[in-house]
């Protein structure tokens, strides 16, 4: 009886530790897929909605901030004669919010991603130089480092405004 109990055992040791280190791939698989789902969803909309920066008849851009951590705008959608971009019914927002990291990247003060360990915009101007005013912004890369578990995920992308390729 001793002797198939310590069998057993034997063999359930064997076991366990393919298990166990499938098991633990499987939530290191889990963990990465989770922050690079968020990380992707949050830059795709942030690409999608500042590409509709609305432009003012002279064809600057409706850009009320702009800053490393946050953009505010005035889409397509809006006073496009005013500019009217701090009407809470036409402008768009993104920033991060918190005071340590890990940040949450907000848009219009909802919720758009989190574990967030750093967003950096950078502007560029018609000429790829740094902008001398918003008016003069053309382009934007935008980067977001998300972290999750220890895993780290860094997600890129440039956007050039509607219409201002060539401006």
């Amino acid at each position: 009886m001793i002797m198939v109990i310590t069998l057993l055992g034997i063999v359930a040791a064997i076991i366990a530790i393919p298990l166990l280190q499938g098991a633990r791939g499987w939530f290191d698989a889990t963990t990465r897929e989770g922050i690079t789902q968020s990380g992707r969803i949050a830059i795709e909309r942030m690409t999608r909605e500042i590409r509709n920066t609305a432009r003012r008849a002279d064809n600057t851009p409706c850009i009320a901030e702009a800053t490393v951590t946050a953009f505010e705008f005035s889409d397509a959608s809006g006073d496009l004669a005013n500019c009217n971009v701090l009407s809470s019914t036409n402008f768009i927002r993104f920033s991060r919010i918190g005071a340590g990291v890990p940040y949450t990247i907000q848009r219009n003060g909802v919720d758009l991603v989190d574990n967030v360990q750093s967003l950096t915009i950078t502007y560029y101007n018609s000429t790829n130089g740094v902008p001398a005013a918003t008016t003069d912004i053309r382009r934007l890369s935008i980067e977001i480092i998300s972290t999750k578990g220890g895993e780290i995920l860094r997600k890129y992308n440039e956007v050039y405004l509607s219409n201002m390729k060539g401006y």
